[in-house]
């Protein structure tokens, strides 16, 4: 089976909800397979990955949060490189673990526990509810120059567009939605932080949401009286589109 192949057929069966999820469910690859075309060919829709084994060395700092249940499955000395995704309520996994006829390539679907069941701590801001339901822990890198930033656009942005940026990347847009909604900020107040959402989509009217850029994303996501399809998806991920590391 190729690449394309292999991850197609993974792809089936995490959106297929196969019996007994809550064991892990191993797929092992065609000899030769690299994993370098598999990392690359599913990450072209997952976005970016997490190393959480490279080298026969597993991350000591794993937990469920991080990808733990996608190492779980291997014995000491077995899991040799794992990349992971999060995908809705699955951890996704491609990676190479050790036989008696050399390094073989699989991949790993496991059960992926709701990050937000647990609720949100007191005095948490809408940007970090934000994380907590999408299950993100943000990846050490260069640090928006929001100064430089705001000098060019000549205006201060709101403070929780630039939390969201900060924890998700720079790499979030603002925006458009998959679903062709056009995401926009109402800027007649002063003060950019009083800026509110209006959201646009072909054929419809536009409409106008009394909150900042995080409140509306974690509404949009979860609360169903707005109307959006997404707030009824079985649970929430996110994808970052920065170059892919293997």
């Amino acid at each position: 089976m190729g690449t394309n192949a292999f991850v197609d057929g993974v792809w089936r069966l995490i959106n297929g909800n196969p019996p007994n999820l809550d064991a892990p469910v191993i797929l092992e690859a065609s000899p030769g397979t690299d994993l370098h075309e598999l990392v690359a060919e599913f990450g072209r829709w997952a976005g970016q990955h997490r190393n959480l084994a490279a080298g026969g060395f597993v991350d000591p700092s794993l937990s469920e949060r991080t990808g733990l249940p996608l190492a779980e499955p291997f014995g000491a000395g077995e899991l040799l490189e794992m990349r992971g995704w999060v995908y809705r309520n699955r951890w996704v996994g491609y990676g190479l673990v050790a036989s008696p006829d050399g390094p073989r390539a699989v991949a790993v679907i496991a059960h992926r526990e709701d990050p937000a069941a647990a609720g949100f701590p007191q005095g948490a801001s809408w940007a970090e509810k934000l994380r907590i339901v999408t299950g993100w822990e943000p990846i050490p890198g260069p640090r928006v120059d929001w100064p430089a930033i705001e000098a060019d656009l000549g205006t201060r942005l709101p403070s929780d567009y630039k939390e969201v940026v900060d924890l998700f990347g720079g790499l979030v847009p603002w925006g458009w939605s998959e679903y062709e909604l056009g995401l926009m900020w109402s800027t007649g107040a002063t003060d950019p932080d009083e800026w509110t959402v209006v959201t646009h989509s072909e054929g419809d009217d536009e409409q106008q949401f009394d909150c900042g850029v995080a409140e509306f994303i974690l509404r949009m996501l979860t609360d169903v009286q707005l109307g959006y399809p997404m707030s009824h998806a079985s649970g929430h991920f996110f994808v970052s589109y920065g170059p892919l590391h293997s």
